[in-house]
């Protein structure tokens, strides 16, 4: 009889343990859909028992995802996300690619229901300037006025975080997005800076073998120096981190913004082949559980 009674109570504190886990919500990159992440979502759901998962997808996924204007994205997510009672209590975030910027958006635009700790694998978080795999200079500069393009701008989700270095101004005159949640203009939004110090980490990668994101350490929050593409500026030593534009210095001196990188190739990140990064630097951020 003792031992059916202590099975039942260790039961009923699994399933407790369980049901406090904090939610994750997943958010796809661009010419994607929730398909790709499907492999995440088992591996959290493997790691932890019970655990409520949402795969996000915005309209249609893959079409969506590039012709859908990322302010439209995010206010879907928030949307979605808001509608969800088993989310009232606030979530963890994984964005990929693109994805970390719609859900970087959501943060520092809505943030109800709040994240906890947000993780952004492989993201243009300063901006992309380059075209993936090909990443030739001229190419690169001879292409780079057509993303400011109004057409391009209302169109095309990544020209809204094209960032051209050898023409910062026309970016920051332009950017339906970008310049906009990075606060890089001269009227600051103090909503999208307390926002961010509001998570309990942001946990940010990059792959050395990433030849999508261009710069590769943009997944960093770095960049190229102005009118060249040779140079990056390590975060800590850029404009936007010394003058704190969204937080993220705070963050640093509290302790709470982490760094990894990984070696996968830029899609291989939602794949077996890269899930050992997954279990190192992404599983702890999401084996917490809900305070009541």
């Amino acid at each position: 009889m003792f031992t059916k009674v202590l099975a039942a109570l260790c039961l009923i504190v699994a399933v407790t343990a369980a049901q406090n886990y904090r939610p994750v919500v997943l958010m796809h990159g661009i010419s994607q859909s929730h398909t790709s992440m499907e492999p995440v979502k088992s591996w959290i759901e493997q790691a932890l028992p019970g655990i409520y998962v949402v795969n996000m997808e915005i309209g249609n996924g893959f079409f969506d995802s590039v012709f859908m204007q990322m302010e439209h994205q995010v206010a879907e997510y928030a949307k979605k996300v808001a509608a969800d009672p088993k989310l009232a209590n606030g979530f963890n975030a994984i964005g990929f690619s693109q994805g970390t910027l719609v859900t970087r958006g959501y943060i520092q635009r809505f943030n109800n229901p709040p994240v906890h700790n947000y993780v952004g694998w492989n993201g243009p978080q300063r901006g992309q300037f380059g075209t993936p795999y090909v990443n030739i200079e001229w190419v690169d500069e001879a292409l780079a006025t057509v993303p400011y393009e109004q057409w391009a701008q209302e169109t095309i989700s990544a020209a809204q975080y094209w960032v051209d270095p050898y023409n910062i101004e026309k970016y920051l005159q332009t950017s339906m997005f970008l310049a906009d949640i990075n606060n890089e203009r001269l009227t600051k939004n103090q909503l999208y800076k307390q926002n961010i110090q509001s998570l309990n980490a942001l946990v940010v990668s990059y792959s050395i073998n990433d030849l999508t994101i261009v710069p590769r350490e943009s997944g960093w929050f770095s960049y190229y120096a102005n009118n060249t593409q040779s140079t990056v500026i390590p975060l800590r030593e850029s404009e936007f981190y010394q003058q704190d534009f969204i937080g993220l210095r705070a963050l640093d001196e509290a302790g709470r913004l982490h760094f990894f990188t990984t070696d996968c190739k830029h899609s291989e990140h939602p794949t077996e082949s890269c899930k050992p990064f997954f279990d190192d630097y992404t599983l702890p951020w999401l084996n917490n559980t809900l305070q009541h």
